[in-house]
């Protein structure tokens, strides 16, 4: 018998695969920081209502040598302390929304995820571009800060009359005040005033509401300019004195603005 011996040449040379990797050079998420105090869900905000987020991720991405791009580019988002994804998905380099150029080695795409307005913090995207051949790239990852910040809304020139003179007749009373919001004026809830008889007792209206309705029969103008108006009627047989209004703005969060107390005189 003849036997055959096949022997194996040893090569220790080092294997270079790094021309197979690619290289992730820089990840942008937009926004970078959120504020759940600034998202509506219903006319009030609640601590416990449920946002439904979305952010942009970008990713520069130096494809291996001798291939004009890597096969894919994976995204998972966390909340922080965390190792259960919130959102994974795959960035794309094709053109599409919110991609801006195809195959220039940008890649794009929404995360989207929800999450209680309560939970803010530190959150983390990470990002990997993996080869066809199968060689992941360096993972990055960048933060994603989630707050709170509301800010209360601010009231500010008042137009209303000094002195009424009833003469026995019932007189109207226009009302109007500027209200603005750091946080926009779509954050702007309610704007009212509370009055006060001479003798200090409460109005039996109070609350009145104010409009930016753009609605004549209010007193007001022009809709959504923040100038909030209210036409009242003040009867002939109102009692005679300084009266006391009080207005205030409150926000979707419940927060109100400054006070300004402005007194009018009726007289006969």
């Amino acid at each position: 018998m003849i036997l055959g011996l096949a022997c194996e040449r040893a090569n220790n040379a080092v294997i270079d695969v790094s021309g197979d990797i690619p290289l992730l050079t820089s990840v942008v998420v937009s926004p970078s920081s959120i504020n759940t105090d600034s998202i509506n869900v219903g006319p009030n905000r609640q601590p416990e209502d449920t946002l439904h987020l979305k952010i942009a991720i970008v990713a520069q991405v130096r494809p291996p040598a001798g291939s004009q791009q890597s096969s894919s580019v994976l995204f998972s988002l966390f909340p922080g302390g965390s190792t259960t994804p919130l959102a994974l998905g795959q960035l794309a380099d094709d053109g599409s929304d919110p991609d801006q150029s195809r195959g220039d080695g940008t890649y794009s795409g929404w995360a989207t995820f929800q999450i209680e307005r309560v939970e803010i913090g530190t959150y983390q995207v990470e990002v990997t571009a993996e080869a066809q051949s199968g060689f992941r790239s360096n993972t990055l990852i960048v933060p994603l800060q989630i707050v709170r910040g509301n800010h209360p809304p601010l009231l500010s020139d008042l137009q209303a009359p000094d002195t009424i003179r009833l003469a026995s007749h019932d007189q109207l009373l226009m009302l109007q005040v500027s209200a603005s919001d750091p946080d926009g004026l779509g954050d702007i809830q309610r704007v009212l005033f509370n009055s006060y008889r001479p003798n200090g007792t409460p109005s039996s209206g109070n609350p009145f509401q104010m409009f930016d309705d753009g609605d004549d029969s209010h007193g007001d103008l022009t809709r959504g300019d923040g100038i909030y108006s209210l036409t009242i009627v003040l009867p002939s047989t109102s009692q005679i004195g300084t009266y006391r209004f009080e207005f205030q703005a409150f926000d979707r969060s419940n927060e109100g603005s400054n006070v300004i107390v402005h007194p009018i005189t009726v007289t006969q």
